[in-house]
């Protein structure tokens, strides 16, 4: 997994704004999720392949005791980066849009 670069960032965010509006900034810094790690801090964006996955740095930074190889995912798949530089949201982006969503 790999941190995203500039035009896939900004693709990324560009859809994701339409559905969040202003609320982008608490999606990477401060979302609402439940569960054990109930206060993981930031979240970020990684590539692998095409997938792009949604996953808290203390997470990740714990991942990095898995070798490459062996990781599968990591986080919530949040999307696809196509051929062509667009990115597809699929069904399994709604739990960490629902919460932040503007409709």
């Amino acid at each position: 997994m790999r941190p995203l670069d500039e035009t896939e960032i900004t693709s990324v965010f560009e859809k994701i704004f339409k559905f969040t509006s202003n609320n982008l900034k608490n999606i990477v810094e401060n979302p609402s999720h439940e569960g054990p790690d109930a206060n993981p801090g930031r979240y970020c964006c990684r590539l692998n392949k095409i997938k792009v996955y949604y996953v808290s740095e203390s997470l990740f930074k714990r991942a990095t005791n898995i070798a490459r190889s062996n990781l599968i995912s990591l986080g919530t798949c949040i999307g696809k980066i196509t051929h062509g530089g667009n990115f597809h949201l699929p069904v399994q982006c709604l739990s960490p849009l629902a919460s932040n969503a503007k409709h």
